[in-house]
């Protein structure tokens, strides 16, 4: 089947279905064409809910590279073309549109750059513009790319800005609102662009803070998100999270407090919508244990209101008690001196439990914590049991580490590394893990605080009753 016949072909699907649509003035249709082998066999077209991508529709290419995709629309707004391209890790195109009632087009699609046909394109060729100078930046943010400041600070300065400037100061339709959404899609680009440099791996680094000047103009002590129509960007979530990751990292260098995280950052935005969505997402992404939801939680109810939020809190209720009362995993494991020790052997004291292993940076950073929490409750009911998943080959290595740092407590080594009970049955693939549980063996908490959070100290004080005053 030639192209010619395919497309009529593919066009008379499409009338077929406007046909029976309740609204054909709503009806924005989309023929396209990939002129190279695409690996995918599926193209995906993305809307944008709260800032974030979101499968609106997909369909099949076929054998000779083409696809058709009809849909409503009501509200204009952009919409993305997804069939794997930004998975490549050696390039990255972005295809944006800005749909609205009664668009028809046809996109040729080439490795780096497509091309938009048809009488009713809308706004699509100045966008398309925009998604060449979002693409000009993007190179540089590719992982296999390998570019390092030396490429990339040239670039902004010598290119990059008077390409964004000048390409905002440009956009001059009759449509106001548009012309608006526009600009602050390239800002939001290219900012985007300018912070998520920093959270890739690089094999050259500059020294001190000299930066370009673009940095400081788009960096701010004060509200940073007051626009509520960064939400309407499918990359705006993103915007906000690299921006905050440079914010407290590198502009300000401090690292802040698991519990603290959402509360300070939300200082920055005045829109009560994006502190909604932007408070959600940072609840999924932070995994707070119960003792720190309790602390990070009540300052949010005012911000969570929608129905969206209200429903993800019961879920994540629901899942962070679920465990709570159950009977923790009986385990025995042995001793550096090779005796047999069991979870059932401590029953009438709590039982805290550090998973770790010799390997663990990060476990090795709590150990000093660890032992000043196991001083100072040394005479209560209490049992601080630390149980190692390194890899039975490295026992000795284990014992030697165990007597050399004079660990206290009780010190176990799991039979399988990972792969051993404990692990399996509380799902750990990462460490350290801290688990704790009560006089009759029951779980008080599978995520537990690290000995480093002094919320841990605040939690056994009042399990055990002790005096805080």
């Amino acid at each position: 089947m030639n192209r010619k016949i395919l497309f009529t072909w593919l066009f008379g699907m499409l009338v077929t279905h406007l046909s029976i649509a309740k609204n054909k003035s709503d009806i924005v249709t989309i023929e396209g064409h990939f002129n190279f082998d695409v690996k995918q066999k599926e193209v995906v077209l993305n809307h944008v809910v709260d800032g974030q991508p979101e499968i609106h529709t997909s369909t099949l290419i076929n054998e000779e590279g083409a696809f058709a995709i009809s849909l409503p629309v009501t509200t204009p707004g952009f919409y993305y073309i997804e069939y794997g391209q930004n998975n490549n890790r050696n390039r990255a195109q972005l295809i944006r549109l800005y749909l609205e009632p009664g668009l028809q087009m046809q996109i040729e699609i080439d490795e780096s750059e497509y091309t938009l046909k048809g009488k009713r394109l809308g706004h699509n060729k100045l966008v398309q513009q925009a998604n060449k100078i979002n693409d000009a930046f993007a190179q540089f943010n590719l992982l296999s790319g390998l570019k390092t400041y030396k490429d990339f600070y040239p670039f902004v300065e010598n290119e990059g800005v008077k390409m964004v400037n000048d390409f905002k100061n440009s956009i001059n339709t009759k449509d106001e609102e548009f012309n608006e959404f526009l600009k602050l899609a390239v800002q939001v680009d290219f900012e985007r662009e300018l912070f998520h440099f920093f959270r890739l791996p690089r094999v050259s680094h500059p020294k001190g803070d000299e930066k370009p000047e673009a940095y400081a103009h788009i960096v701010t002590d004060g509200v940073k998100f007051s626009d509520k129509d960064i939400l309407r960007l499918g990359n705006g979530l993103s915007y906000i999270h690299d921006y905050f990751f440079y914010y407290n990292f590198l502009h300000l260098k401090k690292r802040i407090a698991k519990v603290d995280i959402i509360k300070t950052n939300l200082e920055a935005i005045s829109d009560a919508r994006i502190k909604e969505v932007y408070a959600l997402e940072e609840l999924k992404r932070l995994r707070l244990n119960e003792e720190e939801y309790k602390v990070v939680i009540p300052p949010l109810y005012q911000y969570l209101t929608s129905e969206k939020s209200k429903a993800y809190l019961l879920e994540y209720e629901k899942v962070l008690h679920k465990e709570v009362g159950q009977p923790g995993f009986e385990f025995t494991y042995h001793d550096i001196e090779g005796n047999p020790v069991s979870f059932s052997d401590f029953r009438g004291k709590y039982v805290y439990i550090d998973v770790w292993a010799t390997w663990c940076g990060p476990c090795k950073k709590e150990i000093p914590y660890l032992k000043e929490i196991e001083h100072d409750y040394k005479d209560k009911d209490i049992v601080f049991m630390s149980i190692s998943v390194d890899a039975i080959k490295d026992k000795q290595k284990w014992k030697d580490f165990v007597k050399n740092e004079s660990l206290g407590g009780v010190q176990l080594m799991a039979d399988k590394a990972f792969k051993s009970g404990i692990a399996q049955n509380y799902e750990i693939n990462a460490i350290p893990r801290f688990l704790l549980f009560d006089k009759e063996g029951k779980i008080i908490s599978t995520n537990a605080s690290r000995p480093s959070n002094p919320l841990l100290r605040k939690q056994l004080d009042r399990l055990l009753g002790v005096s805080t005053k």
